[in-house]
């Protein structure tokens, strides 16, 4: 954890109390990694301990041993396990020796947790089956941090024409995230279809730049480097429709991205995987689209659908209606704090 604190402001600010605790990264040796993390969550434990905590929430897999053992030492306190990620299945990617101990692990830690928050059905069911009280919250932004851009100033700034069709992304630039694909399906499409990418790493970004100029995409291709959440507004105002291509694994079939959320919020419509915990939301709507794999042929039809049907925006409302009534991090939180006050009680929710 960065040991460099931010300044807290306002009346709803608080403490905190950062640990700086560095793990080696997957790839290292294993021997070196497990005594790592055994002394990372010593020292988080010891951290946890001395706040005389009401309550122990972890925050994903890596710190939940520390919260369970704080919770177990001297005054019994409640452990909330809040798990974004199919664990055992994204360190699968990597190891599979981890996996199968973080596997084993997270069962034999989880009969110490009173509570379980995920993210999605599919990993909610992962621990019913272990008899935990488990509850699906939505990680969306709340309402306050979602500023609307204006369609027509943005997409003009950006130098696009009023009958552009724009496929965009915001987010983390990686493997497995289909960008690659997208730019290799630009050429099937009429020329007026545009690719808008944002996101880091800076070196990822200059890669795709460095495709699409091979390709003889740079006039239909923009590719950005990071931006923070609050200078977004302008690109989604500019898309037509946001992609999310995440390839076919256990952890991404299972697991639910924040920007699909991010892509609701401001009113852009979504083409996402037929994966089981994305495809119910989009379809629900619909707010999108889905593309049952992630392939050159498969994605190229879906971007003719969309840009034929004339739907996008229609869809790209019924996607902001329901963040608002419904996925918003303003209609989750009652939710939570009532996990909150259930547990601390001693109550079951």
């Amino acid at each position: 954890i960065k040991d460099e604190q931010p300044a807290q402001e306002g009346k709803d600010s608080y403490a905190t109390h950062r640990v700086k605790v560095p793990v080696p990264p997957i790839g290292t040796s294993f021997v070196h990694r497990g005594l790592a993390y055994r002394d990372a969550s010593r020292k988080l434990r010891d951290a946890a301990q001395k706040e005389t905590p009401d309550l122990l929430v972890a925050h994903d897999f890596e710190v939940l041993s520390a919260a369970v053992a704080a919770g177990r030492r001297g005054r019994r306190v409640p452990v909330i396990y809040d798990s974004h990620e199919d664990w055992p299945a994204l360190i699968a990617e990597n190891s599979a020796l981890e996996a199968r101990i973080a596997k084993v692990q997270e069962r034999r830690l989880c009969r110490r947790v009173a509570h379980v928050i995920t993210v999605s059905e599919p990993i909610a069911e992962k621990f019913r089956r272990m008899n935990k009280d488990t509850t699906v919250l939505y990680n969306a932004r709340p309402e306050s941090e979602i500023h609307l851009a204006d369609r027509a100033a943005s997409r003009r700034s950006f130098g696009y024409a009023i009958d552009d069709f724009v496929v965009g992304f915001a987010g983390a630039l990686a493997g497995g995230r289909g960008l690659d694909i997208l730019l290799g399906a630009l050429p099937t499409l009429p020329a007026s279809t545009k690719a808008l990418i944002v996101g880091g790493p800076d070196e990822e970004a200059e890669r795709l730049r460095a495709l699409a100029r091979a390709e003889g995409l740079q006039d239909r291709v923009r590719v950005d480097g990071y931006r923070a959440f609050r200078e977004l507004a302008p690109y989604y105002a500019s898309m037509d429709v946001g992609v999310i291509l995440l390839d076919r694994r256990p952890n991404h079939e299972r697991a639910l991205p924040n920007k699909l959320f991010d892509y609701m919020a401001h009113g852009v419509a979504v083409i996402v995987p037929e994966y089981p915990a994305i495809a119910p939301i989009v379809m629900e709507g619909p707010c999108g689209w889905t593309v049952p794999d992630i392939r050159l042929e498969a994605v190229s039809a879906i971007l003719r659908e969309v840009q034929s049907s004339g739907e996008a925006r229609a869809r790209g409302k019924t996607g902001r209606e329901a963040y608002v009534r419904r996925y918003a991090w303003d209609r989750q939180e009652e939710r939570f704090l009532q996990i909150v006050r259930a547990v601390t009680e001693g109550h079951v929710v």
